[in-house]
């Protein structure tokens, strides 16, 4: 009998073991933030997958836009250039520090500071003047002039506890993971016990594989649990797999950006204009997305801040595209370049063949340069053009507004790719707006300046589609954010 009792107890632990071994969270992503663990080197969404399970923002946005409580309960503009905010009770760090409303200042003022006003963050914050703790619980931040989106703007303040990072950049955050290891190639997490939003998994992994193809099949292999920037054409394999496609509402605009004011053909707007006229976006969206997605009108996707209804896409009529071309001159064609990402999202390689295509039926010959990402962030910054076009995404995050993304396409950029003075009253207007509405109607006259110049050959809006295995329960992500905390896996 105590045998029969062993024997059933090993073989519960034989049945079990696995299972509870593999209660790991394996997502695979496309990049990593350059900046490592450093919350101040970028504002990119990709950044936010990596931080967002140790760092926590004051505010964040739900799936359908909704600006909500993270950190700060609440928040009101007691004057034009000023916001104030309360912190939710009972939050720690995972080394045990209680989070104060001292801690959010101190992480303010660490962009003023040493090398902190050269970080993409600080440029994301740049109308903060101060910030101070009116008690331990309440937070008053100043801005230089007024800004209605400014809580909008801290979805991207990734809060660290300031004396662990002052002390020896050690990555201490509030999140539901502390950081065990940060390898070049895989990020290892472990749960946060002292969270207020403690984790459904043991562990977590994150792995970056930048080919769509690496994602695919880590996803098939079971090494990944979560694949992001999947395609339509990947459903067939996810379902054999037992896996599925989750589709996010989409949030950024895929483009082509020219290089204006270099002497080339794209400085004409005519000519910037027939490019847009010779693509068919409708067949991008049916042959290529399968219907996930739909042709951009403008650099901004609706239920974003200022998004203009009124915009319509350049429709295909390559008859006009070809007047257009003879009026500015350019009848027998031209060549440009154009350097471009591919395997970052959905059909993106299959979309730039199918532009190069419908350009050769103008007479224009697009040569297309594959770039890996981090050198286009190079190329971006710093203005290293060697060609008359790149890949650009027209995104919202962290704002989820346009000006954000149409800053950098503007005068205002240091190292601006296209630049017309003419706009920049109304753009500066808009920023500084201390009416949200007033806000929302200058920048809807934003957005139909820059439809109607067509600085850019908008192609669609990116979908968002996501590889789920068949283990992975209550996958609900927010915008911008995997619900890290709440996700489970079950065998």
């Amino acid at each position: 009998m105590i045998n029969r009792l062993l024997a059933v107890v090993f073989i519960g632990i034989f049945a079990i073991g696995p299972a509870l071994a593999d209660q790991t969270l394996r997502v695979a992503v496309v990049t990593f933030p350059p900046g490592g663990p450093d919350p101040r080197k970028s504002v990119s969404v990709f950044a936010t997958y990596t931080w967002s399970p140790m760092f926590e923002t004051l505010t964040t946005f739900l799936e359908d836009g909704t600006l909500a409580p993270e950190l700060a309960l609440s928040w009101e503009r007691p004057t034009p250039t000023s916001w104030s905010f309360k912190l939710r009770n009972g939050v720690k760090f995972s080394n045990g520090k209680p989070l104060t409303a001292q801690d959010i200042v101190d992480n303010i003022l660490a962009l003023k500071q040493g090398d902190g006003p050269q970080q993409p963050l600080a440029r994301q914050l740049d109308t903060i003047t101060n910030a101070r703790a009116i008690d331990t619980a309440t937070l008053l931040i100043d801005t230089a002039q007024p800004n209605a989106i400014l809580p909008r703007e801290l979805t991207a303040l990734f809060i660290v506890e300031p004396e662990a990072w002052k002390t020896a950049h050690t990555p201490v955050g509030s999140g539901p993971f502390k950081l065990k290891k940060w390898g070049d190639a895989k990020i290892n997490f472990e749960p946060n016990a002292l969270s207020w939003r403690a984790p459904k998994v043991k562990a977590l992994e994150i792995r970056e594989l930048p080919e769509s193809t690496g994602r695919l099949q880590a996803l098939l292999t079971g090494t990944a649990d979560v694949a992001m920037g999947m395609g339509p054409d990947e459903l067939p394999e996810l379902e054999a797999a037992g896996a599925r496609l989750h589709q996010r509402k989409s949030q950024d605009v895929i483009s082509l950006s020219f290089i204006v004011g270099q002497g080339k053909p794209v400085d004409d707007v005519r000519v910037r204009r027939a490019l847009n006229y010779a693509v068919d976006k409708e067949a991008i969206a049916k042959l290529i997305l399968q219907n996930y997605t739909r042709p951009a009108t403008q650099g901004a996707v609706e239920g974003s801040l200022g998004y203009n209804p009124d915009l319509k896409p350049y429709p295909y009529d390559v008859a006009k595209a070809k007047a257009l071309l003879k009026e500015a001159g350019y009848e027998k064609g031209f060549s440009f370049d154009a350097e471009v990402i591919v395997s970052s999202n959905a059909g993106d390689g299959a979309t730039y063949q199918f532009v190069a295509t419908n350009l050769a039926a103008v007479n224009v010959k697009l040569n297309l340069i594959t770039v890996p990402t981090s050198q286009m962030i190079r190329i971006v910054n710093q203005g290293e053009w060697k060609s008359d076009a790149f890949s650009q995404v027209f995104g919202s995050w962290p704002t989820f507004e346009p000006l954000r993304t149409l800053r950098l396409h503007s005068c205002l950029w240091p190292k601006p790719w296209y630049c017309d003075q003419r706009i920049m009253t109304t753009f500066k207007a808009a920023m500084t707006a201390t009416d949200l509405d007033e806000r929302i109607r200058l920048t809807r006259e934003v957005l139909r300046f820059y439809h109607d110049e067509a600085p850019a050959l908008l192609l669609h809006e990116i979908p968002i589609l996501d590889g789920v295995a068949k283990r992975v329960k209550n996958y609900a992500p927010q915008r911008g954010k995997l619900n890290y905390e709440t996700i489970e896996v079950a065998d």
